[in-house]
């Protein structure tokens, strides 16, 4: 009876590609979320983020490697957006510079940013679809559906695939919010999910070390509306402009205590200006004024909402501490609310700017001081935990963080009765394949960081930044040379040229060793066995050059080779003016 069975079963999936799903961006990491589904002739793609650079990188952010999707865009079919936080909308103008993508799908906020950014980049619009919970696409391969989910921003949305291999789940990110402010999760659908039983569940792994439930939405509007009514003077409320719904509760309390609104900073003046267009901040227009008006009002009647949580040096909070904002000047007796946490990495910024609020005078309130005026909108293990007794799925793989993350999700999986075999912590490229509803490691597809900034759609790969940044710390070294290739023969001593390195007349007796060095090197590769060649000659060069700086400075330049070839015998007075930068006859 099971070999007739399983005879049934080769037969249903006979000429049924598998289904394969991995990570272009985000897992090892927090930021790029961009995974992919494809099965047979269709590639769909779930968000399309960015992650911001640390300050040691000079460029603006980090985004997935679009190679894949060049290589395979005639089977792309869409684009799903879970939400519309930067780090899953933040490389759509990039993909959609290099990639045709005949349809983005998403909900109306994220919308709004999405188009916005496409203005701004003056990139080709895609058609936009707008879902929501009851939202269908149907497809040779594949039966998707959504279903609503809490997070820090209206329209979050999970994402279910059904394929004649299985069921999968994309979860998105969550938490679970028992009094949310704005719409409630689907809580019946995701049970429903796992009553139909999900084969594979990828999830947001983000706090999977924090141990308890987060924060109710509801209690940090509780909590800000008690401050702002008990507060005298100017209040300064910082937030992530992207927190659309704490945005949305700081102005509605604003409102209520009959103080007039400030928006202050571009991120945030976007983002309040998209949610009002589509209704998700109702407030009449004439509660709003300009920074220019502030003057105007006293500090009881006035509520400025602002950007600049992390501490970010061109951002609101941080240029009216250092007295450096045009209209905003601090004074004692201001109220600042950090209705926000320090990011990892942020808190030695964060601490900075609020040592010099307190020496200003200002009063400053954050989550350390009332916790409950800040909260996460990504689920703590308890929620995981609930996430997978509503999904149950077989096999588990934890997206959306770093390694550690990753892992920590991963043993909470194995404590709701999963296989540890089941679970898979990926790298981004990794690949996984469902066939017949069994998941298996399936190799992998090229993925790497691409470094972007505000002039740069394609961006560089590491390699183009790692040299900028190093030329902007060390230095660049030019080492010329006159060869002739006919005869294997110097006919111009080696000539350095140093730029950002150190100062050259001082330093003549590294100069002269680097050139020297480059001649002997040279003859003794003319006079060796190997096989001689231009590359092999510039090997010499820069070796020479990078090992002499290094031994005399502990520096690390960029060099760079340039050999110069004369095989037809012009004189090597001209090779040395071409050297110097002066044209010949030959070339006047």
């Amino acid at each position: 009876m099971n070999e007739e069975n399983n005879l049934k079963n080769k037969n249903k999936f006979s000429g049924v590609p598998p289904l394969y799903t991995f990570a272009l961006g985000g897992l090892g990491e927090v930021g790029k979320n961009m995974y992919i589904v494809e099965q047979g002739n269709e590639i769909w793609i779930m968000d399309s983020g960015i992650k911001f650079a640390s300050d040691r990188v000079s460029v603006e952010g980090i985004i997935p490697s679009f190679d894949y999707l060049i290589k395979n865009q005639k089977r792309i079919k869409g684009l799903i957006i879970t939400h519309g936080h930067e780090d899953h909308i933040g490389s759509i103008p990039h993909l959609l510079n290099v990639v045709d993508i005949p349809n983005i799908y998403a909900g109306k906020i994220a919308i709004g940013l999405i188009l916005n950014k496409i203005r701004e980049r003056g990139v080709k619009r895609p058609k936009i679809n707008v879902i929501n919970n009851k939202y269908y696409i149907k497809t040779l391969n594949f039966e998707i559906t959504f279903f609503n989910v809490n997070h820090s921003i209206p329209d979050c949305y999970g994402v279910v695939f059904k394929s004649k291999h299985g069921l999968l789940v994309n979860t998105g990110d969550f938490k679970f919010d028992l009094t949310p402010v704005g719409t409630k999760a689907d809580l019946n659908k995701m049970a429903e999910l796992g009553q139909r039983g999900v084969d594979l569940m990828l999830s947001d792994s983000t706090n999977s070390g924090v141990e308890k439930f987060s924060n109710s939405e509801m209690d940090v509007r509780e909590a800000l509306d008690e401050i702002i009514e008990n507060t005298k003077g100017r209040i300064v409320v910082a937030t992530f402009a992207s927190n659309v719904y704490r945005v949305r509760e700081i102005i509605n309390a604003a409102v209520r205590h009959k103080r007039k609104i400030v928006v202050n900073g571009y991120s945030m003046d976007k983002v309040v200006d998209i949610a009002r267009r589509i209704k998700y901040i109702n407030v009449p227009e004439d509660l709003f004024m300009n920074l220019k008006e502030l003057k105007r009002y006293d500090g009881n009647d006035v509520l400025i909402i602002s950007t600049g949580t992390q501490g970010e040096p061109n951002a609101g909070i941080s240029k009216m501490a250092n007295g450096k904002h045009k209209e905003i000047k601090l004074r004692k007796g201001d109220t600042i609310i950090f209705a926000s946490s320090a990011i990892p990495g942020n808190y030695e910024a964060v601490e900075s700017i609020n040592n010099k609020l307190v020496k200003l005078g200002i009063n400053v309130i954050n989550n350390k001081s009332v916790p409950l005026i800040h909260a996460s909108g990504h689920g703590g293990r308890q929620e995981q935990l609930l996430m997978f007794n509503f999904i149950r799925p077989r096999y588990f793989f934890p997206v959306h963080g770093e390694t550690a993350m990753q892992v920590r999700h991963g043993k909470t999986a194995v404590k709701t009765g999963i296989n540890k075999n089941n679970i898979f912590i990926l790298s981004n490229g990794q690949r996984l394949k469902m066939e017949n509803k069994v998941v298996t490691l399936a190799g992998s597809v090229h993925a790497e960081n691409i470094y972007i900034d505000d002039t740069n759609l394609k961006g560089q790969s590491f390699k183009v930044i790692e040299n900028r940044d190093k030329m902007s710390e060390h230095g660049i070294v030019t080492i010329a040379i006159g060869i002739n290739a006919m005869e294997n023969k110097i006919i111009t001593k080696a000539k350095v040229e140093i730029l950002g390195v150190f100062h050259k007349k001082s330093n003549m007796n590294i100069i002269e060793k680097i050139e020297e060095s480059i001649i002997k090197n040279i003859n003794n590769y003319y006079n060796s066995d190997n096989k001689v060649s231009f590359s092999g000659i510039k090997e010499i060069i820069i070796e020479t050059g990078k090992v002499i700086m290094f031994e005399e400075r502990r520096i690390s330049p960029i060099i760079i080779p340039i050999v110069l070839n004369d095989d037809n015998n012009i004189e090597k007075s001209n090779l040395n003016k071409r050297m110097n930068g002066k044209k010949t006859k030959n070339e006047k």
